[in-house]
């Protein structure tokens, strides 16, 4: 325990008498890495024993005190401090010699955990504000909270502290009899100027030149502004604490932006505050900044600055040079901005935070959706995507399931649903978003200041059915995003693992969407993907399914389980946790037989002895008699391996582990599963139909084995994996391309009846890109008999915040609804096999639209 040091000037005020008085928070740093310490003290005239203290934090202003360290068999002389410090063994020595205890529970918070001491359970003082009222998040991250009103307090008031510098503990373990705040710093005379000159016409302030390194102004400055916005605390590691201005009157050019950040305490500010800000020009990872060294509050007050919107000009290069003609205003995005939503509220892994993504003019399609890889194409798409993103979100973290700025989203009307939801495509109205402009992690970020409600996004209706023109029979894929019962009562699969749902609430709501969902799209045969592989009896996943399927349909539309005529074992499919299933509608196509089309395995031998290996789900594939069908109809079911675990290729080719293909991992394995499955169907008679999850956009290399290569340049390449194997591994499996892989050269001519039908819809929205993974691919015998194929935007439009799984969604209510019941959306056709009059099937598209196809 630490004793006393010098005394400043000022004199503290005590409670004198009053032993609960005397006892306080001191001192909190909140540094980096591992460096965290809270500082306990007795401000009173008399020793103290603490028995009966206990310290508290609040988690990320989760409204649960907890984390409990007693103070008990502690005694504090007067003005004696105690130091709890992270137990880390990264913590720096000078502060590890401050500390009287070490902890790595209480002492473990990063700006955003407020902390308050108790006396036999009454809270006697607290540090940070009280979240029910506002969580200023990261109100204190990378700072050091010194007390200096000694004066304990229940509720925060910041008034109370100073602050030092990150990693500043000079104070640390010793505290004073009375206390002044260190006087601020004369300030220094700067250069005046505008917000305009200091922002400049260029992508950079004209003080700073980033190109050379030089990030920095020379010069000081002095400029004057109106108060927009007061960043009280900073979110995540990109909008420091600090407040935007905005020139009250302007300069009359567009090239120039009104508005500017401010890195600077927002202390005592007030939006409609005139100020005086004398600091540097700073490019703050090509943000442009007041890095603040002096701020001055004129004494003008409640100035209104009302939103610019922003418009694009002619002599803008790009979108992006658009933005920056803003960037720190006050601005307003809307319809006349042309914005689309390109990624609904979610999960932002680059920000570490929930966030949305609107794009100009368009979504953003992945650069291998409509041109070949390494394309021309592709590179412009790239590239286009880059200079056409806006992020959309709060200025301060939002708690799950809370979208800030808009209050009533994913709250129920009434009936069971809501109406309040952002899908991808949808645009603003007239009033649209308004806020503040700034720039993060290489995108600009509009800090949004107004509320949302249900009209401000148009072009956002959801489908209650799909529209379908009338035919004899639809087929549809659906993938139900691993739908599990083993962890309730159904059997185990071959890996023991759980993918879904991990508690019965979650579980029941999964399974009415997936019904839900099913029940909507009517169709006579589902190709069903990532269901448990568990088996087709009472103990499995496809039966609860298809039990909880038929208990809300008539007898006569009711599903039965295709089924392999002869199951070994357990009935699983495969090796994976997951498999593919197929269910029909008996009345409409008749089983004729199930084939099991294995896979290929990778198998490759490393140089230190060990194997590189890489598995596929196999093909679940049904031929069935359809009336007025000439040929069977042959069904198969897939799920190729996917862009994210990595293959022999992706570990040791340089080309693949920097992705320049954006086909992500194992590409040459599932060009691989493309050709055995092709070459397989070719053995089975009849009109051939593949579909599901290929995990390939529309011209990557699989597809172009699949359906042709008409968009391919000349002397393009498609490779097969290197050591596969069909049936087993190296020593049990058959051979299917050794060492050197293989150079697959044709194509098979399947036709992606949906783009035939309907160009340019997706099925897939993965970061702010949309593209087609699931796909129903006819051959060319059937193209005659299709009248309607289409993609159903139930899920990949829709928030990840509607799936059923509460882990992520705080207070959100769930729905039973349709909407994001799996991450894709499922793909349909329509066939019509009955001949008309002149002898041709009735594949010209025409029919009365009766909406379910039938």
């Amino acid at each position: 325990m630490n004793k006393i040091k010098a005394a400043w000037a000022l004199p503290c005020f005590l409670l004198a008498g009053n032993a609960s008085a005397s006892i306080i928070i001191s001192e909190v740093v909140e540094g980096t890495s591992y460096n965290k310490a809270i500082e306990i003290a007795n401000v009173g005239d008399q020793a103290i024993a603490l028995d009966g203290y206990l310290l508290q934090k609040e988690t990320n202003f989760n409204g649960v005190w907890a984390s409990d360290y007693s103070l008990n068999g502690i005694t504090l002389a007067p003005f004696e401090t105690y130091v709890i410090g992270h137990n880390h063994s990264n913590v720096d020595d000078d502060l590890k010699s401050r500390v009287d205890d070490f902890n790595g529970d209480i002492a473990n918070f990063n700006g955003d955990d407020p902390l308050r001491l108790l006396l036999n359970g009454e809270v006697v003082d607290m540090f940070g504000p009280d979240s029910n009222i506002t969580a200023q998040h990261d109100f204190n991250k990378d700072i050091t909270f010194v007390r200096c009103d000694y004066s304990p307090t229940s509720d925060w008031d910041q008034s109370q502290w100073y602050t030092l510098p990150t990693d500043d503990w000079t104070d640390l373990g010793f505290i004073a009899e009375s206390c002044e705040a260190p006087e601020p710093p004369e300030p220094p005379v700067g250069i005046p100027a505008s917000v305009m000159e200091l922002q400049g016409e260029g992508m950079w302030s004209p003080y700073t030149d980033p190109s050379n390194g030089k990030f920095e102004s020379d010069e000081v400055f002095e400029v004057k502004g109106i108060v927009t916005h007061v960043q009280t605390s900073g979110l995540g590691n990109d909008l420091p604490a600090g407040f935007f201005i905005q020139d009250q009157y302007g300069d009359g050019n567009p090239k120039t932006s009104d508005g500017i950040f401010i890195n600077g305490s927002p202390s005592g500010l007030s939006v409609g505050d005139e100020v005086i800000v004398t600091g540097t020009v700073l490019e703050h990872y090509y943000w442009t900044q007041i890095n603040s060294a002096h701020i001055e509050r004129t004494g003008t007050e409640n100035i209104n600055i009302e939103p610019t919107t922003i418009v694009p000009m002619e002599s803008d290069e790009n979108f992006e040079h658009t933005l920056e003609r803003y960037e720190g205003m006050l601005v307003r995005v809307n319809e006349e901005t042309d914005m689309h939503v390109t990624r609904t509220f979610g999960f932002d892994y680059s920000s570490y935070r929930n966030n949305m993504v609107m794009s100009h003019k368009s979504v953003n399609y992945h650069p291998n959706q409509f041109n070949v890889p390494m394309t021309d194409g592709a590179a412009e798409q790239d590239k286009s995507n880059s200079v056409h993103r806006l992020f959309v979100e709060s200025p301060f973290k939002a708690n799950d399931g809370v979208v800030p700025w808009y209050p009533d989203f994913a709250q129920d009307n009434g009936t069971g649903t809501t109406d309040g939801y952002i899908r991808v495509g949808a645009q603003l109205n007239d009033e649209g978003l308004t806020g503040l402009l700034g720039y993060s992690y290489s995108e600009y970020r509009l800090y949004v200041n107004n509320e949302a409600n249900d009209s401000t996004f148009v072009a956002n209706d959801r489908p209650t059915t799909p529209t379908l023109k009338e035919g004899e029979l639809v087929v549809s894929s659906f993938n139900v995003e691993n739908f599990f019962t083993s962890p309730f009562g159904g059997r185990d699969n071959p890996l023991n693992q759980n993918r879904g749902a991990t508690n019965l609430e979650d579980y029941d709501v999964q399974l009415n969407k997936i019904v839900s969902a099913l029940i909507a799209i009517d169709a006579d045969i589902y190709g069903l993907i990532e269901i448990e592989n568990n088996g087709f009896d009472e103990q499995s996943a496809i039966y609860n399914l298809v039990e909880a399927l038929n208990s809300r349909l008539d007898k006569k539309d009711q599903y039965e389980i295709a089924m392999p005529s002869k199951l070994e074992g357990e009935g699983y499919v495969g090796t994976d946790a997951i498999t593919n299933k197929i269910i029909y509608r008996s009345k409409e196509a008749k089983l004729r037989d199930v084939h099991i089309i294995e896979m290929p395995q990778q198998h490759v031998l490393l140089d230190n002895g060990s194997y590189k290996r890489a598995y596929q789900r196999d093909a679940f594939t049904a031929a069935f008699k359809i009336n007025h069908a000439k040929e069977d109809l042959v069904i198969s079911t897939n799920h190729f391996k996917s862009k994210g675990s990595t293959c022999w290729e992706d570990e040791q080719t340089d080309d693949q582990k920097n992705d320049i293909n954006m086909q992500g991992s194992c590409e040459h394995f599932r060009v691989s599963a493309a050709y055995q499955l092709a070459k397989e169907l070719e053995k089975i008679d009849g009109y051939k139909v593949l579909m599901g999850d290929l995990n390939s956009y529309g011209l990557e290399d699989p597809m172009l084995v699949l359906t042709d290569r008409e968009h391919a340049p000349a002397g393009y390449q498609t490779w097969a994996a290197r050591n596969t194997y069909i049936g087993g591994d190296e020593s049990t499996g058959t051979p299917l391309h050794g060492d050197e892989g293989a150079l697959i050269e044709l194509s098979f001519g399947y036709l992606d009846i949906v783009e035939e039908m309907k160009p340019h819809t997706y099925s897939y929205s993965y970061n702010d890109t949309v593209g087609t993974l699931d796909y129903v691919l006819v051959d060319a015998d059937l193209k005659g008999y299709v009248v309607d194929a289409q993609v159903w935007p139930i899920n990949a439009v829709e928030s990840t915040l509607f799936e059923y799984s509460t882990q992520y969604s705080g207070d959100l209510p769930k729905y039973s609804d349709p909407y994001r019941s799996s991450d894709h959306d499922p793909a349909i056709v329509v066939f019509q096999f009955k001949t008309n009059g002149n002898g041709n099937g009735n594949g010209n598209g025409n029919g009365n639209g009766n909406g379910n196809g039938k």
